[in-house]
């Protein structure tokens, strides 16, 4: 499995996920840009080609992205041609080498297996807009973003993009005697699933409750069929997927760089 490979196939299907939804977006020639005006690299970028663009339409992407003033990535699909990097890097933007993905096969995976230690846990799928705004305020919480307004902006995002049983976009809330203590997305693609976020807020973690969200969707995901996992992961992060079979890999280079405003 290459894991890289597929984690960036995840981002890739995300931004066309994104473009339509009907998030402002613009193509030219091989590639197109989207953008959500989130403060996020995740929820912004543009996607090219390996092969050498046109420079008018590399700056054509580059100058939207810029204008909308806020984080961005570029992916870069196929095997990137050594002056592309070098031309991208010469308009400003910071090449990713260092990152870590993680993945894993899912079939054998056990969709029934449950971490005693949160039984008393329930974990309850997100599928109405309330629903959603408990959900998004354990990352509020949590110190993910704090601007004023951020978290009607969060919601009203992702109920744009559509969430729920069916759907690409997944939500799952854990809640401890009704209130809300961890949240987790998941975003199926092709045959794979990406485990996009996972929150616990911090008097509730070391009880297993992150393991608890990423089972249940990956064994959401197992049922629709998907037969691959990635996920980025944090150094927190790394233990958890790891403990239940996920790999480390290195990015790829040359395939991903990031635009700062």
């Amino acid at each position: 499995m290459d894991i890289s490979g597929m984690a960036l196939r995840a981002q890739v299907a995300w931004f066309r996920h994104l473009a339509a939804r009907g998030f402002a977006q613009i193509s030219t020639g091989d590639g197109f840009a989207v953008s959500t005006g989130l403060d996020s690299n995740t929820e912004n970028g543009a996607v090219i080609g390996a092969s050498m663009p046109d420079s008018a339409e590399l700056d054509t992407l580059l100058g939207w992205l810029r204008a909308k003033a806020v984080p961005a990535s570029v992916l870069v699909t196929g095997t990137p041609e050594a002056e592309l990097t070098a031309r991208l890097i010469a308009q400003g933007l910071h090449p990713e080498r260092t990152g870590n993905n993680m993945g894993r096969l899912l079939p054998g995976f056990d969709t029934e297996a449950a971490d005693p230690a949160v039984r008393e846990w329930q974990i309850l799928e997100v599928n109405d807009v309330p629903d959603l705004r408990r959900n998004q305020r354990v990352y509020a919480e949590d110190g993910w973003w704090d601007e004023p307004g951020e978290l009607d902006r969060r919601v009203e995002t992702a109920a744009r993009l559509g969430f729920g049983r069916g759907q690409p976009i997944r939500h799952w809330t854990a809640c401890h005697q009704g209130v809300p203590v961890g949240a987790a997305t998941s975003f199926q693609f092709d045959d794979g699933v990406w485990l996009v976020h996972c929150c616990v807020a911090k008097p509730w973690r070391r009880h297993g409750i992150g393991t608890a969200l990423t089972r249940v969707r990956l064994a959401a995901a197992t049922r629709r069929g998907a037969v691959r996992a990635v996920t980025f992961p944090s150094p927190d992060g790394y233990h958890l997927h790891h403990s239940i079979g996920f790999e480390l890999a290195p990015i790829h280079p040359g395939r991903c760089f990031y635009l700062q405003n």
